[in-house]
């Protein structure tokens, strides 16, 4: 009987010892723990800007224009690179122009010949009509001999006589008419004129077309061809970035389009210049919206970048911040920094001698990050806060 008491308190004494070695071990993880979550952090007071925004993804896109020749040929020069800076007006490329002048040459010589054909035609015209003119005095003349002395005619010859005037009036007048229409149509080019001056013309279009001219400024971005390749009319040769403009395009969904106005400023980043912010400006919203297969309504809007870098590409991906509100060059301290105590805002400052005292400040706006401090800190002064969880 002894034996089995004996027993019974060694498990009661075993079972105690657990406890109170599970107890003490609870207690030191709980205060590490605490220790833990409880981490200090100090911050040297600086300026900077507090920003309010709508953030949304889009892509770079760069204003382009697709470059061609009128006609087709052979290249014979190009005058640019990839990479170029080019003014309008300058010349990009030309063709061998060899055929399209042979072309414009002879199409000036049949305008020339048709020309002097026509004027040929208009002397000519001009002559007959001085005939007529002479033969109409002549038969006016005999005519009024007849009727001047009657009995040295017969009535017959006098009434023939004045018939044949008649007739010779209305064919002087004819062609007087006909002249007219001819110097008209000359003055005006005539039909033929006017085809071989419209051959011409285009034959020398063709000419011009043989020369590729920049019609913006801006940046050669590619070259489909090299000089001595063919290109037809139908081709693209070159593309160029037009006047160097940079755009960023996103969808901004409905319930947020409100907050979105023409001109707005936008903070551009791009996931390949993490370190580097962009300013834009909105320079359109789409007033027709488009929707997913899941039925969410947006709107595409266009932001011109103002001060792009050639480290920004065609396509890039972006984040854009359209702002909402915005603080600049401000002292900022954390928001996690500012303490309420008896309706005073608080924060803790390591002085000159390296201790921390508490110190009343006044703050402005803030974005729940960080918070404008207008009252009780300097510039490079250290705060210290609890971070917590």
């Amino acid at each position: 009987m002894k034996k089995i008491v004996t027993k019974k308190k060694s498990i009661i004494l075993l079972i105690l010892i657990a406890l109170v070695f599970i107890t003490g071990f609870w207690f030191t993880k709980s205060n590490e723990t605490e220790t833990e979550e409880i981490q200090y952090e100090q911050v040297r007071i600086s300026r900077g800007d507090i920003v309010v925004g709508l953030d949304s993804d889009g892509v770079v896109e760069f204003s382009k224009v697709n470059l061609r020749f009128g006609v087709k040929g052979a290249i014979a020069e190009i005058l640019v690179n990839r990479g170029d800076q080019v003014e309008k007006g300058n010349i990009i490329a030309k063709l061998d122009d060899r055929d399209y002048q042979d072309q414009y040459q002879l199409a000036l010589a049949k305008l020339k010949d048709a020309e002097e054909q026509e004027l040929t035609n208009l002397l000519d015209d001009e002559l007959k009509i001085g005939k007529l003119k002479a033969e109409l005095e002549n038969t006016k003349t005999t005519y009024q001999e007849m009727v001047e002395i009657p009995d040295a005619y017969s009535t017959n010859d006098i009434k023939l006589k004045k018939q044949d005037l008649d007739n010779k009036e209305i064919e002087y007048q004819n062609a007087l008419k006909k002249h007219d229409i001819l110097v008209t149509n000359f003055n005006n080019r005539g039909t033929q004129l006017n085809q071989n001056e419209l051959a011409a013309k285009m034959a020398e279009e063709d000419l011009e077309d043989t020369i590729l001219y920049a019609p913006v400024a801006g940046t050669i971005l590619d070259l489909t061809k090299k000089a001595g390749e063919s290109v037809s009319d139908e081709q693209d040769l070159v593309v160029l970035h037009e006047n160097n403009d940079v755009k960023a395009i996103t969808k901004v969904i409905e319930y947020d389009i409100g907050g979105i106005k023409l001109g707005q400023k936008v903070n551009v980043t791009v996931e390949a210049l993490p370190d580097q912010t962009f300013v834009g400006e909105v320079s359109n919203i789409d007033a027709l919206p488009t929707s997913d297969n899941s039925g969410l309504v947006s709107y595409n809007v266009e932001i011109n970048i103002i001060n792009p870098d050639e480290g920004i590409k065609d396509g890039m991906t972006s984040t854009l911040t359209f702002i909402l509100k915005e603080v600049r060059d401000c002292l900022i301290v954390p928001y996690k920094a500012v303490k309420i105590v008896n309706r005073k805002q608080l924060v803790t400052v390591i002085d000159e001698n390296g201790a921390e005292v508490e110190r009343e400040i006044k703050t402005g706006f803030t974005d729940g990050i960080s918070v404008e401090v207008l009252e009780g800190l300097e510039q490079n002064e250290t705060i210290v806060y609890a971070r917590g969880r």
